[in-house]
């Protein structure tokens, strides 16, 4: 399979919560996952200027696309593995995006 290139785009929904999604060079979503904060006991403020959100661009060589992610003490971490090896993190710091 010839290398190509992805994005990993992670964004705040509304306040409740985090989607995250892998596209391909398309635009098409290729892996997808949410996150919602009241699950991990977690609030967003009530308003806000703008939504917060990352953005990673990866090129790999891979047949399957699989997005995880985990909960630390401090925030979320979103990996992408191909062919069940990491290929991209991005992580949501509960700080940097203002969740208690």
């Amino acid at each position: 399979m010839p290398i190509q290139t992805y994005r990993l785009e992670i964004r705040e929904t509304d306040t409740s919560g985090i989607d995250a999604d892998v596209y391909d060079a398309e635009d098409m979503i290729v892996a997808s996952t949410q996150v919602a904060y009241e699950d991990y006991g977690l609030e967003a403020p009530a308003s806000r200027d703008g939504s917060p959100s990352e953005v990673a661009e990866f090129s790999t060589d891979v047949t399957t696309i699989d997005l995880q992610f985990e909960r630390d003490d401090a925030g979320f971490v979103f990996r992408v593995l191909g062919d069940r090896e990491e290929v991209a993190t991005v992580r949501a710091d509960d700080a940097e995006w203002v969740v208690d």
